[in-house]
């Protein structure tokens, strides 16, 4: 990647690639719901809220991957069951502030996908691979086909009749 690409990619913050108002289910609610949450949003994951001191707090993730590894392997009725006893938690997080490069690492090292983005004030957001997928491919003018795959997007056609 050229130098001067590496320079403004590593200056790019969370909060400018982040998926602002994040979807979120109570932990009391049962697992279908988050499902159908998802499915409807048209997303791949739900932030778990809880009620405490008052105040809306995330708690923790449910994914996709959790759907099918936590919940469709286990016996008897899971109509019933929880999102609370299902999620991945503590959440693993990251300042809205943080530059991208700072929440690949700490992806690279949790071996996640996904941070909720959260300041001072609580969830702000959540940022994807994805997002800094797509990130890096505008980068670089969408001319990496890897970086063009990661983020699911393609080159733009050159003329109106291609």
């Amino acid at each position: 990647m050229p130098e001067a690409v590496v320079s403004k990619v590593s200056r790019l913050l969370v909060k400018e690639i982040m998926a602002r108002d994040p979807v979120t289910v109570d932990s009391e609610r049962t697992v279908r719901e988050a499902a159908l949450a998802m499915d409807r949003s048209g997303i791949g994951c739900v932030l778990v809220t809880s009620r405490q001191d008052g105040k809306e707090k995330a708690i923790g993730i449910v994914t996709e991957r959790d759907l099918v590894r936590r919940v469709l392997t286990m016996e008897g009725h899971i109509s019933e069951l929880r999102v609370k006893n299902i999620m991945s938690s503590p959440l693993i997080v990251v300042d809205p502030s943080a530059t991208i490069e700072e929440a690949a690492g700490i992806m690279e090292r949790s071996r996640v996908r996904r941070l909720p983005v959260v300041d001072e004030g609580g969830l702000v957001g959540v940022v994807t691979v994805s997002d800094l997928a797509k990130a890096l491919a505008k980068q670089l003018e969408y001319s990496d086909a890897v970086f063009n795959a990661m983020a699911r997007v393609s080159a733009p056609k050159e003329g109106m009749y291609v």
